[in-house]
Parts: structure tokens; sequence; C-alpha cells
């Protein structure tokens, strides 16, 4: 069903529209119409480059900005930088690099809004909008692990958890593909549960030491607790720790979106051998490996368009 850029302007409002953008509106609109992939990270400055990894890595073509926060800025102050990159297929499919910031609610705002903007973009070039379909959202960024999982590996959720134990699964035709495609580019990966913290510092266990003199059994009680957050973590099979996983997969399955979420390990946060929990961080898995996970979804989102076109 048609539904134009009217009803699809109620679904937009933190990242811009192209009209927004006044008389490149037309071009910005361009830009998006054929996207129908997903790649979401949340640093302002991985879209950038990561559009330069697709270029040098896989020959892919770079074909524009739609929204840089820092050129930008008077259109919009929101962290929604969006790079978008040519996939390379006789079919014209384009791939969106969308920052969505630290935790859940950032990412729902970009899945939604992004989806919003491709159908109200293609309306507003005239074209038939009905058969626009987002196809896969797959979340490339750092996580901690839990597990036994060693710096610089990279994380493939299998399921994952809210604070509440919630479950959200991502697809598992894509997860497979991601594996297999990790697989052929011979990168290092592990599979395993993940849980998706609303809370960065209490959430993974990091206890902040206090301002003014609180009663020594107060402060430990606050210890024990970000403690025992980790030990329910443990006790249910957690490999993975990060903040937005759960969301990404939840809000896709509501879209009917397959979804799947890929991490670098690059901290730890317990110790098997000392059977203790630590706050470890490897600062070279990070710089050594950060992009990794966005080269398996890359080349996942690639071969899924190829099966998609195949299967017609």
């Amino acid at each position: 069903m048609t539904r134009g850029t009217e009803f699809w302007s109620e679904y937009i409002v933190h990242i811009p529209t192209p009209e927004a953008f006044g008389d490149k509106a037309k071009e910005k609109a361009e830009l998006l119409a054929d996207v129908r992939y997903l790649l979401l990270v949340g640093s302002l400055m991985r879209p950038r480059r990561l559009a330069k990894l697709a270029e040098e890595k896989f020959g892919l073509r770079h074909v524009g900005t739609y929204f840089n926060i820092a050129e930008d800025y008077e259109i919009c102050d929101r962290e929604y930088c969006v790079e978008v990159v040519d996939l390379g297929l006789e079919s014209g499919e384009k791939m969106a690099i969308v920052s969505h910031g630290i935790g859940g609610s950032g990412a729902e705002i970009v899945i939604k809004e992004m989806r919003s903007l491709i159908h109200w973009s293609t309306a507003y070039l005239g074209r038939d909008e009905s058969k626009v379909q987002v196809r896969c959202v797959g979340r490339s960024g750092t996580r901690g692990t839990i597990g036994d999982v060693p710096y610089g590996t990279v994380g493939i959720s299998t399921v994952s958890y809210n604070d509440d134990f919630d479950v959200a699964v991502p697809n598992p035709e894509l997860n497979q593909l991601v594996v297999e495609c990790a697989q052929k580019l011979d990168i290092p990966y592990a599979l395993g549960p993940g849980a998706s913290t609303n809370y960065f510092w209490f959430g993974q266990g990091r206890h902040v030491p206090n301002e003014g003199y609180i009663p020594t059994h107060i402060v430990n009680e606050r210890a024990q607790r970000a403690q025992d957050k980790l030990w329910h973590f443990v006790e249910r099979g957690v490999v993975f720790l990060e903040m937005e996983d759960y969301t990404v997969h939840a809000v896709c399955h509501e879209l009917g979106i397959a979804s799947a979420s890929v991490g670098c390990v690059i901290a730890r946060r317990f110790d098997y051998k000392k059977g203790e929990f630590i706050i470890d961080y490897d600062t070279s898995a990070k710089a050594k490996a950060e992009l990794l996970p966005a080269q398996a979804i890359i080349t996942a989102f690639i071969e899924h368009a190829k099966r998609f076109h195949a299967a017609k």
C-alpha cells in the first residue's frame, strides 16, 4: 500500500527529512530510496570510516553522505550520521551506515526512522513505495565478555537478554550468513548468548568511588549489588555484554526485518582462572579489530541480496 510522504513524516522526528536540506532535497532522497540494508554503529566517526573500508576492502562505491553532524549541525544537532554505499549489484541495492550513539533508545530511533525515511524518499521521488522493504539490519561494534573468549574475537550473538532477562533473537538465516562470511574472510569469531544492559557502569559490574564519607557497610552493599548483577548473567550462560543488541533484535522482529549483531571483544569482566570478576580492557584489540565485525556484515548483506533475487 502506498502511503506517501505525509504519512511517513509522522514517524520521522530525530533524523532530518530530505526537505530539510532545501535545494538538495531531491539529491538526498535519491541517496536513500534504494537503501535496503542498514549497518548500525555506535560512534559518530565510524560511518565514514566504514564507507571507506567498503571501498578499499570490497571495491564498493561510497555514493554519498545523507547526514553528518559536523557539516549539517544547523539542520540537526543529534548524533545520527548517515553514509550510503552501493552494494555493487545489478539490482541496485544500497546500504546505509548509520550511527546510533550509546544505548538501546538510540538504536530504536535509527531503525524506525531510517525505515520511514526510505519510504518517505521513495514517495517523494514519485516512485511506488508500496514494495519498499528494509530487508536486514546488522549492528557492528565492540563488546565485553564474561566468557572465555580471546580479545579481538568477533562475537556473534545467538540470543540477547535485557536487564529483566526478556529474550530477543537474531534472524537465524542472517546469523548463519554472517558466520559463513566470517569464515571466508578468516575472521576469528565466537557464538554465544549476550546481555544488553541499560547501565554501562552498574550493569557491567563497574563499581565507582564515593565523593564523600559513606559507611563501610553501605559501600560493601553497593559493590555486592554490582557483582550480583554479573553473577545473574553468568548463571544464565551469558557470554557477551553490550548495550544495544536486545533492542535491535526486538525492534526488527516487530517490523519483520532480519537482524544480526556482531561485536569485537575488547573488554573482560570475568577471570575464569581466578574465578572472580575483573575490569580489564585491551586497547590494542580495539585498534586492530574494531572494523572486523562490519566486514562480516557487509559481506553477508551482499550475499543476502544475491540470494533474495535468485529466489524470486
